[in-house]
C-alpha cells in the first residue's frame, strides 16, 4: 500500500512565503535609490519643520520680551519669562483647534502632547500620504512591467506575493518614520531653552505608531492603484489621483453632512482618531487603519489574480 504524501499546511507556506519575498524586496530597496530617496524626503520636511518651529519661538520670545521691555517688565527675568510662555502658549491653543477641527475636548488632550511632537506629527500625517504615492506606486506595476512577476508566480501564489510587497513597503516607511524623529530631538534641544528631551523622546514613541498605521491605512489605495495597472507611470498618476480623490471627499465631508458617509472610506477620515484618549477610539482606529489597507488591496487583488503575466 502506497502511502499518499504529506501536504504542506497551505496558510504556514503563504506566510513563509511572504515573509521571503517581503524580506528580499525590503533588501533590494535598501540596496537602491528608492530607501535613499525616500530617506531623504522624509528627513528633510522633518527637519525643516523642526527648524521652522524652533525659529518661530525664537521669533516669538523675541517679541514677546521687546514687548514686556516696552511695557516696563523686561527688568524682571520671571515677569519676561512668563510673558513669553503665555505668547506661545495662546497661539499653540489656536493651531490645537486647526488640528481638531474645533472639537474642546480633543484640543484638551492634544495639550498634553509636547508641542514640537505634535507639529512634527501633525505636518507627518500631511505629508506621508504623497510621500508613499511617490515612492510605493509601483511595487506590483514595477514587476508586472519588467515581466519578473513569471518568474515569482512559478514558486508561489500571487496572494504571498502581493502581501510581501505591502510589508515590505510598510517596514520601510515605519523604519524611516522611525529615523524622521531624530531632528525633532535634536533641534529642540539645541535650540529650545525648556525643551525637555526625556518627555518629547517618550511623545514622539508614542507617536510613532501612529504614522506607522496611517502609513498602513495609505498604502492599500497605493497597492490598488498598482496593481490595477501594468506601467509604473500610469500606476503612479493613478496612485496619486484616487488619494487626491479620497482627500477632495475627505475634506469636503467636512461642511456637508451628505457626504460624511463617503469620507468612512478614506484614510484621512481617521487621522485624528488615534489622538483621543480613549483606549477604544485608538484601537478602533489601528483596526479601520489594518482594514482599510487589506480592503484596498484585495480590490485590487481581484484584477492582479486574473491577469495575463
Amino acid at each position: 500500500m502506497v502511502s499518499s504524501p504529506q501536504v504542506a499546511d497551505p496558510s504556514s507556506t503563504f506566510l513563509r512565503d511572504a515573509l521571503l519575498i517581503a524580506g528580499f524586496d525590503l533588501r533590494e530597496s535598501l540596496r537602491t535609490r528608492r530607501a535613499l530617496v525616500l530617506a531623504l524626503l522624509y528627513l528633510l520636511v522633518s527637519a525643516a519643520t523642526s527648524y521652522g518651529y524652533v525659529q518661530v519661538i525664537r521669533i516669538a520670545e523675541e517679541a514677546a520680551q521687546e514687548m514686556l521691555a516696552q511695557a516696563g517688565g523686561a527688568g524682571d527675568p520671571a515677569v519676561a519669562a512668563a510673558g513669553v510662555d503665555f505668547m506661545q502658549d495662546q497661539g499653540y491653543r489656536g493651531l490645537l483647534y486647526v488640528f481638531a477641527g474645533g472639537d474642546g475636548d480633543l484640543v484638551g488632550h492634544l495639550a498634553t502632547y509636547p508641542p514640537m511632537v505634535l507639529v512634527f506629527a501633525y505636518l507627518s500625517l500631511g505629508f506621508l500620504p504623497w510621500l508613499i504615492a511617490l515612492t510605493s506606486y509601483d511595487m506590483i506595476a514595477g514587476e508586472l512591467h519588467l515581466r519578473t512577476v513569471r518568474f515569482i508566480a512559478l514558486r508561489t501564489t500571487r496572494g504571498a506575493f502581493v502581501v510581501g510587497k505591502l510589508l515590505s513597503q510598510l517596514a520601510l516607511v515605519a523604519a524611516i518614520a522611525a529615523l524622521a524623529t531624530v531632528p525633532v530631538l535634536v533641534f529642540g534641544a539645541a535650540y529650545l531653552r525648556s525643551f525637555d528631551l526625556g518627555k518629547n523622546f517618550l511623545a514622539l514613541v508614542q507617536t510613532w505608531p501612529i504614522l506607522a498605521l496611517f502609513a498602513f491605512a495609505i498604502l492599500g489605495p497605493v497597492a490598488l492603484a498598482s496593481q490595477l495597472v501594468k506601467g509604473p507611470g500610469a500606476a503612479r498618476a493613478l496612485a496619486i489621483l484616487l488619494l487626491f480623490g479620497q482627500w477632495i471627499v475627505s475634506a469636503v465631508a467636512m461642511a456637508i453632512d451628505d457626504m460624511r458617509p463617503f469620507s468612512f472610506l478614506t484614510p484621512f477620515h481617521y487621522k485624528t482618531w488615534f489622538f483621543y484618549p480613549g483606549l477604544v477610539d485608538k484601537l478602533l482606529a489601528a483596526a479601520v487603519c489594518v482594514a482599510m489597507c487589506a480592503g484596498y488591496t484585495w480590490l485590487g487583488f481581484q484584477i492582479f489574480r486574473r491577469r495575463d503575466l
